[in-house]
């Protein structure tokens, strides 16, 4: 059985990694268009080229040497989802060492770019430095957050029939939390359907950000690539502030907003069906957001209010733009910066974090439990958005929220033990493993990971991971029981 799921995961992530392979046809045109060339390595279009080889030989390897018309069940979506979020930013990293970056630093970007933290060791970018980035670069770092946003194994299923009724178990696995019972059957038709929404709004958001703002067409693609997915990464330094367009950072606003809305809500409302003001995940998402906002403005005064809507709403949706250096607010402010990270946005959406759907689901298990205890005779129903939640719904959300938490302490104790004071620690983790970005004190908004010591790095890289993928999926692979399934 062992041997069997092993050849299954092996087969299916080499028929990943061949088609991923293809994406990257994208910088090395850029690399052409631009006539990229460098003292030290060459032609720029050689370094996508070999990288795109190298992964499709592997990818080819793997599919063929390890097929089988084995079908995929449920214990073998773990294995296949882990391995191929794991691979991935491995194959992902290859243009980064042909760049010269060190291998954890490479791979530590890559990772962060494709769970779409943000969180980046690079000093410098385009406008040049130590490490200054080509174009083409600069656009593959922003195409894997693009990739990664709505997931690539969505994307995969999305169009390739091969998976079968099993890619069901995977799409469950990998989405960005709870997903509604009602789509599973039609788990491709969706993917589908989230993928051509995501790409149509990126697309506006390039056309508002050119047209309206007046922002280069090239620095337009790459952060309308990083917003749809809450990545957060940048063409240049100083990130959403170097532009200093108000004209964009409220097109931003939109755009973020949206990406941390359920994108099965949004396939709703462009149907016409205007109804997601009743949907109570929602509605919370809105409060939240507008209480932020508002305790953002006693914090740092009334002539914040456009910076204070700004990084609420990059935070919650754990995108991690910046337009302000939130690392030097006061204690209230990054307070409630701090609990954004741990909240994020919806279920369903691109965004990080425990999700809105999770934390209003506790608050009414809460509220249930408090009314039991008045009347503990009394049989009370536990609704979310006018429907009963079974108690086996209900134990997942606490016991996520529960090992979410374990494993932030447990992070945040480990870089505590390497030399960082509790703001540093804490908060980097927090936006590591709720793929938010940037965190406070030493990695700051305006500051970066690049100084950290390696063994940092590597928690923060497990920590990325294992938030992208909702921690479940990551720790059952290590479960001997899980093996014996």
């Amino acid at each position: 059985m062992v041997r069997q799921r092993v050849r299954l995961t092996l087969h299916i992530v080499g028929t990943f990694l061949k088609y991923l392979s293809l994406a990257y046809i994208v910088p090395l045109l850029t690399a052409l268009y631009y006539h990229e060339n460098s003292v030290y390595h060459g032609q720029y279009w050689q370094i996508y080229l070999y990288s795109l080889l190298l992964t499709l030989g592997v990818g080819l390897i793997l599919e063929l040497a390890f097929r089988t018309d084995r079908e995929i069940e449920r214990t073998d979506g773990f294995t296949i989802v882990a391995f191929t979020w794991l691979l991935i930013p491995v194959f992902g990293m290859i243009p980064y060492l042909f760049l010269g970056l060190h291998p954890l630093d490479a791979l530590f970007e890559t990772v962060s770019g494709f769970t779409t933290t943000g969180a980046t060791i690079l000093t410098e970018g385009r406008e040049g430095g130590f490490f200054a980035l080509p174009n083409s670069a600069l656009l593959w770092r922003s195409l894997t957050q693009w990739l990664g946003g709505m997931g690539v194994i969505a994307l995969f299923i999305a169009i390739l029939p091969r998976l079968g009724v099993g890619g069901s178990q995977m799409f469950d696995l990998e989405a960005p939390g709870p997903m509604p019972d009602r789509i599973r059957p039609r788990f491709a038709t969706t993917a589908r359907m989230l993928w051509t929404i995501y790409a149509a709004l990126t697309a506006a958001e390039i056309v508002f950000l050119h047209f309206l703002s007046r922002l280069p067409l090239f620095d337009s693609i790459c952060i309308s690539l990083t917003t749809l997915p809450t990545g957060g990464f940048t063409p240049i330094t100083a990130g959403i502030a170097g532009y200093a367009n108000p004209v964009a950072d409220y097109i931003i606003i939109v755009f973020m907003f949206i990406a941390g809305t359920n994108f099965l809500i949004l396939y709703q409302f462009f149907r016409g069906k205007l109804k997601i003001l009743r949907d109570e995940e929602f509605r919370l998402y809105v409060i939240i957001l507008l209480l932020a906002t508002g305790l953002l403005i006693i914090s740092q005064g009334l002539g914040s209010h456009r910076a204070a809507l700004f990084q609420a709403v990059s935070i919650m949706t754990t995108t991690g733009f910046s337009t302000a250096n939130f690392a030097t607010w006061g204690f209230g402010g990054q307070f409630v910066l701090l609990a954004l990270m741990f909240i994020g946005a919806c279920g369903g959406s691109t965004a990080g974090g425990i999700k809105v759907t999770r934390i209003l689901t506790l608050m009414k298990h809460t509220r249930v439990m408090m009314r039991k205890a008045i009347a503990p005779n009394a049989v009370i129903p536990l609704k979310y958005n006018r429907r009963p939640l079974t108690d086996a719904v209900v134990r997942d959300v606490i016991s996520l929220v529960f090992l979410y938490v374990l494993v932030a302490i447990a992070a945040t104790v480990a870089l505590s033990f390497l030399g960082f004071n509790l703001t540093t620690a804490l908060s980097a983790v927090a936006a590591c493993l709720g793929n938010v970005g940037p965190g406070l004190g030493a990695v700051g908004p305006f500051s970066n990971f690049a100084s950290l010591p390696a063994a940092a790095k590597s928690i923060l890289i497990a920590a990325m991971w294992l938030g992208r993928l909702e921690l479940f999926t990551i720790f059952m692979i290590f479960f001997p029981r899980f093996w014996r399934a």
